[in-house]
Formats: structure tokens, C-alpha cells, sequence
């Protein structure tokens, strides 16, 4: 049970980061005219979706480090637990 919960959590992880990844693609060509005007949104558009990405890997690496963090914290609790 341990391991399906495993590969089902990381599987959904895996297709959120590379959804969140690629998706904001296609907002960027939403937001593109089809010929060049005087006003554009397309670089400030475009400066979100590169902020977006940034903030999504840091929280990413984020969870992997304090998830790793804690797994050792109660791997570590429960052994002592165990030995009692």
C-alpha cells in the first residue's frame, strides 16, 4: 500500500510540475497579437509566466527539502520509539 501511495503521489507530482510547466505557454501565445500593434501585453505577459516558472521550481525543491527533512525527522523518531 506503501509504495502504490508512493508512485501515485509522485506520478501526480510529476504531471503538475510539467502542466504548470508548459501550460503558460499557451497564455503567452493567447496574449500574442497576430500582428503588432501599438499596445502589447505580450511583455508583461510573458515576465509573469518566467516569474511563475521561478517560483514553481523554489517551491518544488522547497517541498522536496523540508519533505526529506521530515521523513528523516520521524524515521529517526520512530526508531528510537522502537527500541523503547
Amino acid at each position: 500500500m506503501r509504495r502504490s501511495l508512493a508512485v501515485v503521489v509522485s506520478a501526480g507530482l510529476a504531471v503538475t510540475l510539467t502542466v504548470g510547466w508548459f501550460a503558460p505557454g499557451l497564455i503567452s501565445w493567447y496574449y500574442t497579437p497576430p500582428v503588432e500593434l501599438g499596445v502589447s501585453c505580450k511583455p508583461a505577459v510573458e515576465w509573469g509566466i518566467a516569474l511563475y516558472r521561478r517560483l514553481l521550481l523554489l517551491g518544488a525543491g522547497t517541498g522536496f527539502v523540508l519533505g526529506a527533512i521530515a521523513a528523516m525527522f520521524f524515521k529517526q523518531k520512530n526508531s528510537t520509539n522502537s527500541h523503547a
